[in-house]
C-alpha cells in the first residue's frame, strides 16, 4: 500500500500515537529509525504496522503485518525527531508481568523522559528485569523510547500504585537511594533486591523510604550534593549487581 497524503485516515490514526491519549486509546506506540525497527523484530515485539520509504521497506525481514510505503512529507508529519529517519513502526504496548526472583528497580515520580529512557536502557544492560513505575512520565512517549533505545523491548515496564508497593516490599528487599544512607561502595547486599530511585527534585518519598530495609548513597566530593537520577542509578546498580 502506498500513501502520500497526511490527510489519509490511516496516517491520521498513526499520528495520534505521538500523544499519550492516542497511545492509551490504541495500546500502541511509535518507534523510529532503522535500528529501532530492526530491534523490534529481534526482540519479537508485536509489530502492528511498518511505514517508510521504499528503499527502507525492502530491507525488512519477513513480516505479515501491514506495510505502508510513503514519502518524506508523511514521515516528517509522523516523526517526533528533527530529521526524518526513513522508516518507523507501530508497536503494541505489552501487558508486562513482573518476573519473581529477579532484580528490580522502583522509580518514584521520575518526570523527565530522557532520564526514564536512560534508566530503562541501563536496566537492560545490567540485567534488571522489572522496572516498576510509580507516577512517572509516560514510558512510551517518543523521547523516552528514543532514550531507551532497545531497552524498551527488553525489560518489564509495570505501572504500580502504593498498594502494589506494599506487596513488592513483602516479596523482596527494597533499597532506597538517598544521601542519608551508607556508602554504596562499602555495602554488601546479597540476593535479589528492588532499588528505589526518586523524583529528580525531591528524591524518594517518605512512603517508599518506610518500605525500604536499607539505604545507600553515592559519596561525593567538592561540595556536590546530588547527581542526575539516571547517572546515580547507573553507578548504584552496577555496584550492587553481581556479574
Amino acid at each position: 500500500m502506498v500513501i502520500t497524503s497526511i490527510k489519509n485516515e490511516k496516517i491520521k490514526k498513526i499520528a495520534e500515537l505521538k500523544e499519550k491519549k492516542g497511545r492509551k486509546k490504541q495500546n500502541a506506540y511509535l518507534v523510529e529509525g532503522v535500528k529501532m525497527v530492526k530491534e523490534a523484530f529481534l526482540y519479537n515485539q508485536n509489530i502492528l504496522c511498518v511505514i517508510g520509504k521504499k528503499e527502507f521497506l525492502s530491507a525488512l525481514p519477513a513480516f505479515n503485518g501491514e506495510i505502508i510505503e510513503t514519502d518524506d512529507k508523511v514521515l516528517n508529519y509522523l516523526s517526533c525527531c528533527e530529521t526524518c529517519q526513513g522508516i518507523m513502526a507501530v508497536v503494541e504496548i505489552p501487558h508486562a508481568v513482573a518476573e519473581k526472583g529477579e532484580i528490580s528497580v522502583l522509580l518514584d515520580r521520575v518526570r523527565d523522559p530522557g532520564n526514564l529512557g536512560t534508566i530503562i536502557r541501563t536496566s537492560l544492560a545490567v540485567g534488571v528485569k522489572n522496572v516498576y513505575l510509580l507516577d512517572c512520565v509516560d514510558a512510551y512517549s517518543p523521547k523516552t523510547v528514543r532514550s531507551s533505545m532497545s531497552g524498551i523491548y527488553g525489560v518489564n515496564l509495570i505501572s504500580v500504585d502504593n498498594k502494589d508497593v506494599e506487596e513488592i516490599s513483602k516479596q523482596t528487599t527494597m533499597i532506597c537511594a538517598d544521601m542519608d544512607g551508607e556508602n554504596v561502595f562499602e555495602s554488601d547486599i546479597k540476593g535479589n533486591f528492588c532499588l528505589c530511585m526518586g523524583n529528580e527534585a525531591n528524591g524518594v518519598s517518605d512512603f517508599i523510604k518506610g518500605k525500604c530495609k536499607k539505604t545507600v548513597k553515592i559519596p561525593m566530593k567538592n561540595k556536590i550534593e546530588s547527581l542526575n537520577v539516571a547517572v546515580a542509578y547507573a553507578i548504584i546498580v552496577y555496584n550492587l549487581v553481581k556479574f
